[in-house]
């Protein structure tokens, strides 16, 4: 079928090579090159009787003439054929025969084409005795149109005096200046770069949108002057994106195409754009959707900042600078926002679903090289070959192109379907993606599978918690003194492996090959045999080899792995058994449930000594979650504890790694203390919000990055709820102290809903710490208070059964919780989740003397509470104070303007205090 692209990728993108996996020892590429030879100059010259002589004599003549009208073009400028997969055709003779997938690319003017082609080519005697190979049956397989070749049209530039280009919220108005434009085959502009003195406008409709533009230019809106820009677009979108009736035609000069040349050749590789370099020296590309539109800025102030509308993404509209990739502002456009709502899914958008991964890898540790303690490691990290094989459902109506997330150093050898046979395939630079076309539509539905081959050195990725955020001193991997051993990371940022283009649950098995002084741990249950009887032997020269496996038969959102050089030790992996709350019956859950889990944890040398420590600690943490949820999502923990510097974990489906901190010179410098999620009175809380992550983040995932909460802040609580379980009321109070000290101070960066990009435009991770941890966990705190302990524990139990190995959002919790308490909460979750703005609250109180309630005459406080500003629904802890030394302490909800209480009182006070526990995000006066 022809599929033309409608500008759906914003990439740039590369083919790999020839697949020789299954080629025979006695045939090479080479000796197919004067076939493929001819074949390129049948098709150049579209010539249907040049092809014919490259049949076989057993050929079927009307059937490749045929096949000859429906491929080939006329007027073709150049044609490369080029050899993809090669394999032995059944039921001849070995050596004879082969079934040769081909791609053909020709050009005809600034068009190209890009050719699937699969012949079934034998090997032919010359009656002089000579052996040639020759066609005997040939089927075409999938077609790529509309790539454009596009450039600037020197001869016509415009003049651009009070032009102006739209975007939504976006405008670029020239004060003076000139345009050149690149053109279609059919003579509309598809391109264009404008030079002189312009102003860019950006003005976000979304508030919290406008929040974050006011923190880089101190306003709700962005202005920049820029002196260029770049401007991608569809072609008919040309007339309603540009003011055209203010353009006429101009004499430019050289110098000022010149100028507009280089920024075309800089800009225009970076979206929609192949890189076809394998077939072509010429750069191609793809013309963008309709709803496709993107600018490139170079602003004085700013740099170049990046203006995109991407139809097909569920916030559509982006800003960010190109030079540092930091996001300015991404949301939904005002279609998207009517349509899709608030809660949107990323699986929304994807056309099938992984139902299972088999992944084969060898890991080949690299060094790092550090020169002094002040310089960054070089690249830390393995190479890596791999075959993975994924099995996939249709979930659209029907599916003919499918993206997968693949890391761009990681290079693609061959792409293979058991049901459709080779695929064609694109790499997408950039993006880290491997788009893959289909030869025939498959129906919602379908299954079918895609094995990927694949090899690279890629680097290991840092923990996915980072505790300190941005470091300016690296130590890990190995370290100023060498004392930490080396450690690689693979997991959900690195794209190890290929993968759906979002995380979502899938069963995995995993066969992982390391060098023999190195282990593994990675998601899923490993093979009680591990390492593997007999991999221990020679693979290249005199290294030997360990291979692993592992079985998730538990969904998980993402596969993982940690290689480095374990000790063992004498401690047995042992049963938690999972204790279910008092009153509380078993509820209807998704996956299989479990009653305990295996706990095991595995060190570096110099962890060795704690690991006995560790189990205890362990054990006791998930046990005592249990009795929170009562369940085990995944029936294998492993912790893993591995040597760095700074303090910091990360907690994939079936383990967990722990930084264990060594003995650092200079360690004055890493002032750690200072960042929202050190709790120094709390010396198990690392352990206990990433053990946290097997329920919140892993059993339940988010729907979309602003969810992110959902797993930092519920883990965030459950630490701070095992915090007072093991030390008592006084750390868990001033854990909270000092999370509502970070939440108020960072607030107005954001709302919680920000997620991951809170904090970004100021280069302040913090302000992600502070917010999505721990504001998160106080507004769980809060709405606790609010609904009531068994509501709220009930709450969450509902919440955690109806989504298990599902990805959730806010709205199933906010759905979870007002089932359990039949009351809205909707405006709660609004004011604290979604906004910045925080409770602006007056107290005062006075004491009286009156009759209160049913009860005779007494004394009185009446407590006056006074909001001014948006409404919010918060509950306040009050504290009388008696000059004998006693306290009464009550809670008050505030949900009104004016919320006043009359308390009575027991003997002469000498203060009340409002919020003492901090357990309130308000400020009072």
């Amino acid at each position: 079928m022809t599929r033309p692209f409608a500008g759906v990728l914003v990439a740039v993108v590369s083919l790999a090579g020839l697949d020789t996996s299954a080629q025979s020892s006695a045939v090479s590429v080479a000796d197919f090159e004067p076939l493929l030879s001819h074949l390129e100059a049948a098709i150049l010259a579209s010539d249907t009787e040049a092809y014919i002589d490259l049949l076989t004599d057993a050929a079927d003549n009307n059937k490749a003439s045929e096949f000859t009208r429906d491929v080939f073009q006329v007027n073709v400028d150049a044609a490369l054929v080029q050899a993809r997969f090669l394999f032995p055709l059944n039921n001849v003779p070995d050596g004879t025969g082969y079934e040769l997938t081909v791609e053909v690319f020709t050009e005809h003017g600034i068009q190209g084409r890009l050719q699937t082609w699969r012949l079934d080519v034998t090997r032919t005697v010359d009656a002089d005795g000579t052996t040639s190979w020759g066609i005997a049956d040939q089927r075409y397989v999938d077609t790529i149109d509309g790539l454009l070749n596009l450039s600037l049209n020197p001869n016509v530039s415009y003049d651009a005096t009070n032009l102006v280009v739209a975007g939504e919220d976006m405008t670029l108005r020239m004060s003076r200046g000139t345009m050149f434009v690149a053109e279609t085959a059919s003579g509309n502009v598809t391109a264009l770069v404008l030079l002189g003195d312009g102003l860019l406008t950006f003005s976000p409709e979304p508030e919290a949108e406008r929040g974050q533009v006011r923190i880089l230019t101190g306003r709700e809106s962005l202005e920049a002057e820029f002196s260029s820009a770049f401007v991608r677009i569809n072609p008919v979108m040309f007339g309603s994106r540009v003011s055209t009736a203010t353009l006429e035609e101009k004499s430019g000069s050289r110098r000022d195409f010149e100028r507009a040349q280089k920024l075309f050749d800089d800009f225009s590789v970076l979206s929609f754009a192949f890189d076809l370099s394998d077939l072509s020296d010429k750069t191609w590309s793809l013309t963008p959707g309709a709803g496709d539109f993107i600018a490139e800025v170079e602003t004085s102030r700013y740099g170049t900042l990046t203006y995109s509308q991407s139809q097909n993404q569920p916030e559509d509209i982006s800003l960010f600078e190109r030079e540092t990739g930091r996001i300015i502002s991404l949301y939904p456009s005002a279609r998207k926002r009517a349509v899709q709502g608030r809660y949107y899914s990323d699986n929304d958008a994807l056309s099938y679903d992984v139902l299972d991964y088999h992944v084969a890898a060898t890991f080949t540790p690299r060094g790092v090289t550090q020169r002094s303690f002040r310089s960054r490691p070089r690249l830390r990290g393995c190479f890596i070959e791999g075959t993975t094989r994924l099995t996939v459902r249709v979930t659209a109506l029907s599916m003919s192109m499918m993206t997968l997330r693949l890391a761009d150093a990681l290079t693609v050898h061959s792409v293979v379907s058991n049901e459709f046979g080779p695929m064609l395939f694109l790499r997408m630079r950039g993006q880290d993606n491997v788009v893959i076309s289909l030869p025939q539509e498959a129906l919602i539905g379908t299954e079918f599978t895609v094995e990927v081959t694949y090899t690279g050195l890629l680097a290991a990725q840092e923990l996915d918690e980072n505790w300190i955020g941005r470091q300016r001193l690296v130590f890990e991997g190995q370290s100023l003194f060498g004392l930490a051993t080396p450690r690689y990371i693979y997991s959900n940022s690195s794209y190890w492996y290929p993968q759906a283009i979002v995380s979502d649950y899938a069963t995995a098995t995993m066969d992982l090959t390391v060098p023999h002084d190195y282990g593994i741990v990675a998601s899923g249950e490993p093979d009680e045999r591990n390492p593997v009887a007999g991999t221990e032997t020679s693979r290249r020269g005199d290294k030997s080899e360990r291979r692993y496996q592992f079985f998730t038969i538990q969904p998980a959102r993402y596969l993982s792995c940690v290689i480095s050089q374990f000790v063992e030790n004498d401690v047995e992996p042992r049963e938690v058994i999972a204790d279910r709350p008092t009153g509380v019956t078993s509820a209807r859950r998704r996956g299989v449930s479990y009653d305990s889990v295996s706990l095991a944890v595995v060190s570096n040398e110099s962890s060795k000594h704690r690991v006995n420590d560790y189990y205890k600690d362990a054990a006791d943490i998930l046990h005592f979650y249990t009795t929170l949820l009562g369940d085990v999502p995944y029936p294998m923990l492993t912790l893993t504890l591995t040597d760095a510097v700074l303090p910091g974990g990360h907690s994939p489906a079936y383990f967990t790694v722990l930084n264990q901190q060594l003995p650092v010179e200079y360690g004055r410098m890493l002032s750690w203390r200072t960042d929202p999620v050190a709790f120094s009175g709390y010396p198990l809380f690392f352990l206990a919000h990433e053990l946290a992550h097997q329920w919140w983040g892993q059993a339940v995932g988010w729907k979309n990055y602003h969810e992110q909460w959902l797993s930092e802040g519920l883990a965030q609580y459950f630490a701070m709820l095992y915090a007072e379980h093991r030390y008592g009321s006084e750390v868990f109070a001033d854990v909270l102290t000092q999370m509502q000290r970070w939440s108020l101070r960072y607030s107005d960066r954001g709302p919680v809903y920000l997620g991951n990009r809170l904090g970004q435009i100021d280069d302040e991770p913090r302000v992600f710490r502070a917010l999505v941890y721990n504001k998160g966990a106080m507004v769980l705190h809060m709405l606790r208070r609010t609904v009531g302990d068994n509501v709220f524990f009930n709450g969450l139990r509902r919440f955690y059964n109806s989504s298990r190995f599902a990805k959730a959002g806010t709205d199933d919790l906010i759905n979870a919780f007002e089932a359990e308490s039949g009351r809205p909460l909707t405006n709660f979750f609004e004011r604290w989740i979604h906004e910045a703005a925080l409770p602006e609250i007056t107290f005062t109180y006075q004491t009286a003397e009156g009759q209160l309630g049913g009860e005779p005459d007494g004394i009185y406080a009446a407590l006056r509470f006074e909001q001014r500003g948006t409404l919010f629904e918060v509950p306040v802890t009050v504290t009388l104070r008696y000059r004998t030394g006693k306290e009464d302490t009550l809670i008050v909800p505030i949900t009104e303007r004016l919320t006043e209480v009359r308390v009575p009182v027991r003997g002469e006070l000498r203060d009340v205090e409002v919020n003492s526990d901090r357990a309130a995000l308000v400020d009072f006066e």
